[in-house]
């Protein structure tokens, strides 16, 4: 198996490789879809716009764990995987547990706090009385298994990081098919509503988690876990946390701006904050699709890179740019024909639904935009350049749409305040795209002048 993982890292054709390591993230980025969307399926299913409304204002907090996570998952994963490139095994061994160990101490920490600051999260996105009630007590269980919420996400990124795409694929089919069974047993069954959708989805964070601690526990990993190996050097936490804050950041940055957006749609009425929230919630179909492209290639071209194997990096980022750009064109057209009916799959509420529309009308421009601009962002955290990943975290959900979304809702009211999220997409990806190719350049006269003096001598 480990001989396997080198060989599609280091040998195998690069659209093969490719394919090998992104199928099976789509498929999880698939997964996490469903994952994703079950809770406002289910809760959609009492056709409630108080508890679709609560469910929605909760997202900045999840997305926010998904931050604190992604320092040392994203940033664990980026290191470890140069250093597979590198053959510095001990280095490697560190790292990963360092990140685990990080990572479940912070959780913890995270979910205290987190507890703690909900009445003044709530008075921020501006959270009605039923919508704040129903909204405060989701957001308690979902703080109260932060621990098993992060460490999940944290272990799936650093799976990925050494190749490892079918083992973070089954986690999370475990996480999410569990949830899904969840769900309406404790929303219907139970009768809990909202609150049995944030314990359905904390028990299945904690089945996915599990699975990955037994894959390590078992030693199937390509690099082994075991806290034995922590060194808590700061070298290997600057390496992480060079790449793991620009990731993260653009993560808060989301956490922020998805509170702004909420807390302007709240001015309007409750249901267009609900209509915001599951129209969000849909367009995460196109987004992961292409979050896991991007996953999938991060591995190789963080490989690649680290072993200086740049014609091969630089056909895995040609490769996946033209993968990605034709699942965008397939899924352009599904947004652009049948908005109406995206929205309908998750409530039946009339004014949810025209508004809902509205929103995916507009969301539709960002999709090819979206799918560029993820793997330009993924290519710039695999190198390790985290100047330029710093720039573009904050760049898409702070720079460019903080402001996109106070200045259309202000000049154009809701219907402006949709079209924020295309326009940063646009600034954004343009970006990152102009830094991956001055890398790029830089690295051909590189080349070109290492080979010129190879022929002086």
């Amino acid at each position: 198996m480990k001989a396997n993982k080198l060989y599609v890292l280091e040998t195998m054709p690069v659209p093969r490789a490719i394919m090998n390591l992104a199928i099976p993230s789509i498929l999880s980025m698939l997964v996490n879809i469903l994952y994703n969307l079950t809770d406002t399926f289910f809760i959609g299913k009492l056709n409630d716009p108080f508890q679709v409304a609560a469910v929605s204002i909760s997202m900045p907090l999840f997305t926010l764990q998904m931050a604190m996570a992604g320092v040392f998952g994203i940033g664990g994963g980026s290191y470890l995987s140069r250093l597979l490139g590198q053959k510095d095994m001990d280095s490697a061994k560190n790292t990963l547990a360092t990140s685990v160990f990080t990572a479940g101490a912070l959780s913890i920490v995270l979910g205290i706090i987190g507890i703690l600051f909900i009445p003044f999260f709530l008075r921020m996105v501006g959270a009605s009385g039923m919508t704040g009630d129903y909204a405060q007590k989701y957001m308690y269980y979902i703080l109260l298994g932060s621990p098993v919420v992060l460490l999940k996400f944290t272990l799936v990124q650093l799976l990925r990081a050494e190749g490892a795409a079918k083992e973070a694929m089954i986690g999370l089919f475990i996480g999410t098919g569990m949830n899904i069974i969840l769900d309406p047993l404790f929303i219907f069954v139970f009768g809990m509503g909202v609150t049995g959708a944030a314990v359905a989805t904390v028990l299945g964070n904690g089945c996915g988690m599990l699975y990955y601690l037994l894959f390590y526990i078992r030693k199937k990993s390509l690099v082994p876990l075991s806290f034995s190996h922590i060194k808590l050097q700061w070298s290997c936490y600057k390496e992480i946390l060079l790449i793991g804050i620009p990731a993260s950041l653009s993560q808060v940055m989301l956490s922020i701006g998805n509170t702004i957006s909420f807390r302007l749609a709240s001015a309007y009425s409750d249901h267009h904050v609900a209509s915001l929230g599951v129209a969000s919630r849909v367009f995460t179909i196109p987004i992961f699709i292409f979050i896991g492209i991007s996953i999938g290639i991060q591995a190789l071209v963080g490989y690649t890179y680290g072993a200086k194997n740049y014609k091969r990096m630089k056909e895995t980022i040609r490769t996946s740019l033209l993968i990605s750009l034709g699942f965008s064109a397939v899924l352009t057209a599904m947004f652009a024909l049948f908005p109406k009916e995206l929205i309908i799959i998750f409530i039946k509420d009339p004014d949810i639904i025209r508004i809902g529309t509205i929103v995916l009308e507009a969301y539709v421009f960002a999709i090819p935009i979206a799918a560029m601009g993820m793997i330009f962002m993924t290519t710039l955290q695999a190198m390790g350049k985290a100047l330029p990943a710093l720039i573009v975290a904050l760049s898409r959900q702070g720079i460019m749409y903080i402001p996109s979304i106070l200045i259309l809702n202000t000049l154009f009211k809701f219907e402006g305040l949709v079209y924020a999220m295309p326009l940063a997409d646009l600034l954004t990806t343009t970006l990152s795209a102009s830094f991956v190719w001055i890398i790029i350049r830089n690295l051909n006269k590189y080349i070109a002048e290492t080979h010129q003096e190879i022929i002086s001598h």
